[in-house]
């Protein structure tokens, strides 16, 4: 009776390492995919962070011009007034 009983904790002990293991695998592999998966979104995001300085200084550029036509615009409109 014990040697059955035995055999029997044996085997389902070998099939809890077994899946152990099995766990561990698929931990290790979405470790893998997350750490993967994280290198790749900073990547992108540091494209975005550059992307978006480029939008900025672009957008100060062309807010400098039209406020200078603004201003060109101002000063014809009161040499006419003044006239």
């Amino acid at each position: 009776m014990q040697n059955k009983e035995e055999c029997v904790l044996n085997q389902l002990n070998a099939e809890i390492i077994e899946l152990l293991n099995e766990i561990k695998n698929e931990q290790r592999k979405l470790s893998n995919k997350v750490e993967n998966n994280h290198k790749v979104n900073m990547k992108k995001f540091a494209r975005i962070i550059e992307f978006n300085e480029i939008v900025d200084m672009t957008n100060k550029v062309f807010e400098r011009r039209i406020s200078n036509i603004e201003n060109k615009l101002n000063k014809i409109l009161e040499n006419k007034r003044v006239k």
